[in-house]
């Protein structure tokens, strides 16, 4: 099971009758029915989740969820109509998620930020399991947060925190995710190269030494860092609060008995709403197109990076699974995406060349060439060559007046 971390009271604060804050707490799952929590402290504590149970009579619970099993999307407004963002939204992200949308939970900022609408999506059936464990233990979270916007963040920093296989990422207010480490530094690099012109000036590294990465200005800064991960967390300032309790989630939602006096004054809103009919159809005509378009730009991208792909459903989820399988092909060493890495820096250099396909096996990749002369392709022999570690090999032949060449990238023996 992916760790769960909880905390008590972190944006804002429960007070006794006496009007004495009550001590703050985290805890997280490590087995559905044990855990391990800070006491008022700052020291860990390791048990079941009875004994947590019984010393948060005066928390106010905050579950914070793992980042593996939310992904989080600052969109553009979905409309100028607040009352449509809660059935805009999934539409907007449908083709960006690799579950259907009826199987997921959203959950939206209440405020936008710099135009952009803060969006967490969840399955349905991790949330109402990660609840079903705390109602067991008789603990009743009033919030539940995703661990990626509980590391610090300000402005031109981004935040890593390693703990063990895990790495938590957060690259801006409500942007960031979670995964392996032998993933982080792909999908960090992807993070830099999404980022545009916004890439941070500062990384900030807790729990180990930081990946390398390629094209950023700005420095590392290891910090210093209690043992524990559950002590990290405690260091941010008031988190960015992206709560998924919302719609048959929320609190609110058990008062439902008590509301039912007013069905009447529902069912006259619920008429006035479907005024608003022919605008929402209008907004999600239009979303719709925007989002053809977009699939259409992202299938031709697959395309190009896939060549002879015939079945295009997710384009996005598709390429992450082809990513995923060739880096647990390639060892631990990380081959495929290392002798990647060095041939697509040597093919930079030389736009008269073309790249047709790759492939990788046996520790061996194989880049089909188009373009070029001779002396180009001699020329980018050399460049390979000067790399160490790497052996290289060069076989062209020229068709119907083109020059087509194999390069074959292999790792010297060490």
């Amino acid at each position: 099971m992916a760790p769960v971390f909880c905390g008590a009271a972190l944006a804002t604060r429960t007070e006794t009758a006496n009007n004495v804050p009550a001590p703050l707490g985290f805890f997280r799952f490590t087995t559905p029915h044990q855990a391990e929590w800070l006491d008022p402290a700052g020291a860990v504590q390791r048990g079941p989740l009875a004994d947590l149970a019984m010393q948060s009579s005066h928390f106010r619970l905050l579950l914070v969820a793992p980042g593996e099993s939310i992904t989080l999307h600052p969109i553009p407004l979905p409309s100028r109509n607040r009352a449509t963002w809660a059935r805009a939204v999934p539409y907007a992200l449908e083709d960006y998620l690799a579950d259907d949308i009826e199987a997921l939970h959203f959950a939206l900022g209440t405020t936008p930020d710099d135009g952009r609408l803060p969006v967490a999506a969840v399955a349905h059936a991790e949330l109402r399991g990660w609840l079903e464990h705390c109602a067991e233990a008789g603990l009743s979270p009033v919030a539940v947060v995703p661990d990626p916007l509980l590391l610090p963040w300000r402005p031109g920093d981004w935040s890593v925190a390693l703990e063990g296989r895990r790495a938590v990422v957060r690259t801006g207010r409500w942007d960031g995710f979670a995964t392996e480490q032998s993933l982080l530094e792909l999908l960090l690099n992807q993070a830099l190269a999404e980022s545009g012109d916004a890439k941070p000036q500062r990384l900030r590294v807790w729990g180990g030494p930081p990946p390398e990465l390629a094209g950023i200005d700005g420095p590392w800064q290891i910090e210093d860092h209690p043992p524990e991960l559950l002590q990290w967390l405690t260091i941010s300032d008031p988190p960015a609060l992206l709560n998924l309790l919302q719609g048959p989630y929320s609190r609110q939602a058990h008062w439902g008995r008590r509301l039912r006096p007013w069905r009447a004054a529902a069912l006259l809103a619920g008429a006035w709403l479907a005024l608003q009919g022919v605008s929402q159809g209008y907004d999600d005509w239009r979303l719709r197109q925007e989002l053809i378009a977009l699939r259409a730009g992202m299938e031709r991208i697959y395309r190009d990076a896939v060549p002879g792909a015939t079945r295009i459903i997710n384009p996005k989820a598709q390429l992450e699974t082809r990513l995923r399988e060739l880096t647990s092909t390639s060892g631990n060493d990380g081959g495929f995406l290392d002798l990647l890495y060095r041939g697509g820096q040597a093919l930079a250099s030389f736009p008269e060349l073309t790249l047709r396909s790759l492939s990788y096996r046996d520790s061996q990749l194989d880049l089909a060439l188009t373009g070029g002369n001779p002396a180009v392709l001699d020329q980018l022999r050399q460049q390979l060559e000067q790399q160490p570690g790497l052996r290289t090999e060069v076989r062209a032949t020229q068709r119907e007046g083109q020059v087509e060449s194999k390069v074959t990238l292999k790792k010297a023996a060490s």
